[in-house]
């Protein structure tokens, strides 16, 4: 979140990279951390150890992520290609690290329980996790990069994203050390790799939820790297920039909870749908409201944070997708999926980072540069109205998905569980 939130502004605006510089720069390094992903969910799926298939990737890639997010976050004392070359290297390697600690950590919930209910609790947890640790960033970032700095923002962001690497450390050893992976895969039944590439694109439920945590993150990862701008540059109150910012993520962390049983009562694509109507009229509704009323951009914030209702939603019809897969074609490749998942997030985010930053650059934004009405226009269109038309477009794979209907899943679990109590029996 760090970087989703802060490195635009940190890279125009501190590490001294043009707009141009910085879209090319995000593009380049997403698409790379996209590919990156089915190869470490590849090798992730064909580990075998004592202490499961993921977690110890969990604990090992922690280190990395570490000192590459400091890395990411200093500015280095040359310049011209070498500087840039220097933003290039600890980015993308910033990128491998957390493919390195994430894919393995989203796909957790899928190995520790075959229980929807659980999956859904677990996966909302998830969700919470994150919405607080987007609450913490954005109440502390800004004021430490001041604190820590002393008017030296290059010395603030390198120590602040220091301190946030520290802290976040010790939780991803908890992770890894306590929890426990209770669905394993033997050895002697995982295919070939390519067969199982195959078979991942044959399964169209899987591609529709895929389909709609892109355009889910593209929304909502796309809207935080320029929205910032939004509240420095269009609404202009200083003091309400961390509320505004966190606004919706503290709306999302009260609904979280709720989130289980309101999957539970609609099912998770009618859940989906719901969020992401929400998501998008919001967003509209803002970009089409007056700019500088702050109770405006409150109800607009809360509203927006309302969608987060249906956080668990994408990685549940996920889990189906890959239950269903396993009970036809016997084949569970759980590590590929969340992989190929990563990929598409991972895109999504490169995309929209990069065309949101070059509608503010086609709108005449520099970073230090006069901001004139035209430039606002821009920057309101970037933070506003295009996520909003994406979440609204992210509906059409929703409507594809199929395996919500009554009773079927049900069917789908029974049988393998039937067919995991035969194998313990057989053992």
């Amino acid at each position: 979140m760090m970087v989703s939130t802060y490195l635009s502004i940190f890279y125009t605006d501190v590490f001294g990279l043009g707009v141009g510089a910085v879209a090319m720069l995000m593009l380049v390094a997403k698409i790379w951390d996209g590919i990156n992903d089915p190869m470490m969910g590849t090798i992730m799926e064909r580990t075998h150890t004592k202490y499961g298939r993921f977690r110890p990737y969990i604990f090992v890639g922690a280190v990395f992520l570490v000192i590459f997010t400091i890395l990411t976050f200093t500015v280095p004392s040359f310049g011209g290609p070498a500087k840039l070359a220097y933003a290039y290297i600890t980015y993308i390697f910033l990128g491998m690290a957390y493919t390195m600690t994430n894919v393995p950590y989203t796909a957790l919930p899928v190995v520790m329980t075959r229980d929807p209910k659980e999956v859904n609790k677990l996966n909302a947890a998830q969700m919470m996790g994150m919405t607080i640790g987007q609450i913490v960033l954005n109440l502390t970032v800004l004021p430490l990069v001041t604190f820590m700095g002393h008017g030296n923002q290059a010395d603030g962001y390198q120590k602040t994203a220091a301190i946030l690497a520290l802290v976040a450390f010790p939780m991803f050893w908890a992770v890894a050390i306590l929890s426990k992976e209770k669905i394993t895969v033997e050895k002697e039944k995982q295919g070939k790799v390519i067969d199982g590439l195959k078979l991942v694109f044959r399964n169209k439920n899987l591609l529709c939820a895929m389909c709609y945590s892109f355009f889910n993150m593209f929304g909502i990862l796309g809207r935080i790297s320029v929205a910032v701008f939004f509240y420095m540059h269009c609404v202009q109150n200083f003091a309400l920039i961390t509320i505004f910012m966190m606004m919706q993520m503290i709306v999302g962390t009260i609904v979280m909870p709720f989130a289980p049983k309101v999957i539970e009562k609609f099912g998770k694509r009618k859940t989906g749908i719901i969020s992401m109507l929400i998501q998008g009229f919001s967003l509209i509704l803002m970009y089409f409201g007056p700019t500088k009323n702050i109770p405006f951009n409150f109800f607009c914030m809360i509203l927006y944070g309302t969608g987060y209702i249906a956080g668990p939603s994408g990685s549940g019809m996920m889990v189906d997708a890959i239950d269903d897969f396993d009970d036809k074609y016997g084949y569970r490749n759980d590590g590929m999926a969340f992989s190929f998942n990563g990929t598409a997030i991972k895109i999504a985010t490169a995309i929209a980072n990069s065309l949101f930053l070059l509608v503010m650059g086609a709108y005449g934004y520099v970073g230090g540069g006069e901001i004139t009405p035209h430039v606002q226009a821009g920057i309101n269109m970037a933070a506003n109205f295009l996520p909003g038309v994406v979440f609204l477009i992210g509906i059409i794979p929703l409507m594809i998905y199929d395996l919500d209907k009554p009773g079927y899943m049900d069917g789908v679990r029974s049988r393998l569980a039937q067919r995991d109590r035969k194998s313990m029996e057989s053992a």
